[in-house]
């Protein structure tokens, strides 16, 4: 029955990671030792173990336990491996005599290895970088690890000889501060290879039982942390002097479109006269329609999270002034923290100088069709002038052969102001405002221009249109130039071929085509000439680029023609196969109920 109450306990109590002991005062038996004890004191037979076989000073330990029975706190002793060293430990021990008979002196004792994990932290301490030292009350050195000895140059096999005070220079009050409270204070240490270095001491009075019984100070190298502040202030002040000359202001907002933050530019004119609170509308400076058109694209961005770009018109100190805005999602760790960074950019000067180049593009196309034009127009004003003789030389008496005469006379002359005035709209400066124009008019002005000039190249020209098209809300000028631009340039190709074709051909047309619910009208521009190869390809679009350098080309055309339609909502593609010919599209939103 005892040993089995003795199994019993031992059964409850064998999830304790501590040592545990069952001992017998009046026999002076070891009754149970869980394996952690067996194994810590390299017990070889645990089942015919005596007290001091365990425990050195064993009848101390009995006087212990007969004065204070029920021990809740710990207290330091020593156990003996079976080779006799001394291992230090804390234990803990209660009686058991309630689970025995009342005149027995059964005792359980928990043991703390504190000596074993004492010496692992010590290990561990060696190894840090940070200077650690452990000192009495009186600040005399107990233990310094590797860091602290290599700092201050100390002999290892005489630390218990310094004190705080020989190896740290410190003021009094500092001094005295160590001794008697946690402290915390920066120190310079010289140091001749590592200079001078910024130290945090952070000082510590431990407490045993209850009892302050040492000091623990650590020095923290605070001199990373200060080249890195260093960095990043170098970095702030770089990122503000980047910014600063930037011809730019910088705002984020939330879906709301409420200021959350604004670059601390002033350079930037717009925003010195907005004046941009943090936590106001940003919009609420724009008219009902600006306002409603900018909170359009907010909401766009915040749903597709992708960047998108508008421009508006603001009369800034008199003077008519053109920005853009850029919407820009600043994406987060959390989907539901919906910010978005604003760039505003003065595009006025930009603007002008677009326009200055579309028109230099606009006089080269001129240019090339003007030759046909004068071709064009000459026959028609011979013609007229052969009439005209008729009737001064020949007395027509005949009223009716007369008014044929005259009919044919005016019709040659309102070709030749037809085409006069088709040259004359396309070098006039086109309004900046767009209209909603009927694409089949660009077509048939376009088709005006250019089929004069296939006709004297010998280049058969054919047109083509949808029905039921729809407007398109544009610059038609702007529209009708690039269509010149892309005929222009099918023109070229075809005549310049070193085998010439034997039936060339363009085809200029518009279709109406529905892609992801919304629709756009497509210009297009095909020819049966050489074709693109794939290197050429990829340059046609980026500015000054051309295959005619050596005859008059200037590389600006496909760009400005991409830049055009870009300003428009739309996109302009190249299909091609070298060797067969090439089709240019130019997809444009339709101005339609379904396009919003």
């Amino acid at each position: 029955m005892f040993n089995s109450k003795i199994e019993r306990l031992s059964q409850l109590l064998s999830h304790s990671q501590k040592g545990l002991v069952f001992v017998d005062l009046k026999s002076k038996q070891i009754l149970y030792i869980n394996s952690i004890a067996i194994e810590q004191l390299e017990i070889k037979n645990p089942k015919s173990l005596q007290v001091e076989n365990i425990f050195c000073d064993f009848d101390l330990l009995v006087s212990e336990i007969h004065t204070h029975p029920q021990s809740k706190s710990e207290y330091k002793w020593f156990l003996k491996k079976l080779n006799s060293e001394k291992i230090p430990v804390s234990v803990h021990y209660s009686s058991l005599t309630d689970f025995f008979d009342s005149d027995t002196e059964i005792y359980a004792i928990t043991i703390n290895w504190n000596q074993m994990h004492s010496e692992d932290h010590l290990e561990i301490v060696d190894h840090l970088e940070i200077p650690f030292i452990q000192t009495d009350l009186a600040g005399n050195l107990q233990y310094a690890n590797n860091r602290f000895i290599e700092l201050f140059r100390l002999s290892p096999n005489k630390i218990e000889s310094y004190t705080i005070f020989d190896v740290l220079i410190l003021p009094e009050n500092l001094k005295n501060e160590i001794l008697k409270r946690n402290t915390k204070f920066l120190i310079e240490v010289d140091h001749s290879v590592e200079n001078s270095i910024t130290f945090q001491l952070q000082s510590f009075i431990t407490m045993q039982e209850g009892k302050p019984n040492g000091i623990s100070l650590l020095l923290l190298d605070l001199s990373e942390l200060q080249n890195a502040e260093r960095i990043i202030k170098y970095g702030e002040d770089k990122l503000r002097t980047f910014f600063a000359t930037m011809n730019n202001g910088f705002v984020i907002i939330n879906k709301d479109a409420q200021i959350l933050e604004i670059a601390p530019i002033f350079k930037f004119l717009l925003f010195q006269v907005f004046a941009f609170e943090v936590g106001e509308d940003i919009f609420h400076f724009f008219d009902e329609k600006m306002k409603s058109k900018l909170m359009e694209v907010l909401s766009s961005v915040i749903e597709n999270q992708n960047s998108q770009t508008t421009e508006f018109d603001y009369l800034l100190l008199g003077e008519e002034k053109t920005f853009e805005i850029r919407f820009i999602p600043v994406r987060r760790y959390d989907p539901n923290d919906k910010k978005i960074l604003l760039v505003f950019s003065d595009i006025t000067e930009a603007k002008r100088k677009d326009r200055q180049l579309i028109e230099s593009m606009k006089f080269a196309s001129i240019g090339e069709i003007a030759a046909g034009l004068a071709h064009e127009i000459n026959n028609p004003l011979q013609s007229a002038l052969l009439y005209l003789d008729d009737l001064i030389t020949v007395d027509e008496a005949d009223q009716n052969e007369r008014r044929n005469i005259l009919k044919k006379i005016e019709s040659a002359n309102l070709r030749i102001r037809d085409l006069v005035k088709a040259l004359l709209d396309l070098g006039r400066m086109e309004s900046p405002n767009r209209d909603i124009v009927s694409p089949y008019y660009i077509l048939v002005r376009t088709s005006e221009l250019v089929e004069v000039s296939c006709r004297k190249k010998n280049i058969s020209f054919t047109r083509h249109a949808g029905p039921n098209l729809p407007g398109i809300f544009v610059r038609w000028q702007e529209i009708e130039q690039v269509l010149i631009n892309c005929v222009v340039n099918s023109i070229n190709a075809l005549s310049e071929m070193e085998t010439a074709r034997q039936f060339p051909k363009i085809e200029l047309g518009i279709d109406l085509v529905k892609i992801q619910k919304k629709e756009w009208v497509v210009f297009s521009v095909e020819d049966n000439g050489p074709g693109i190869d794939d290197d050429t390809l990829e340059k046609v679009f980026l500015p000054l680029f051309t295959t005619r350098r050596n005859k008059q080309g200037t590389g600006l055309g496909l760009s400005i023609s991409k830049k055009i339609i870009a300003e428009h909502g739309g996109e302009i593609y190249i299909k091609t196969k070298e060797g067969t010919g090439a089709k240019v599209e130019i997809y444009l939103p339709a101005h339609t109920d379904e396009n919003g």
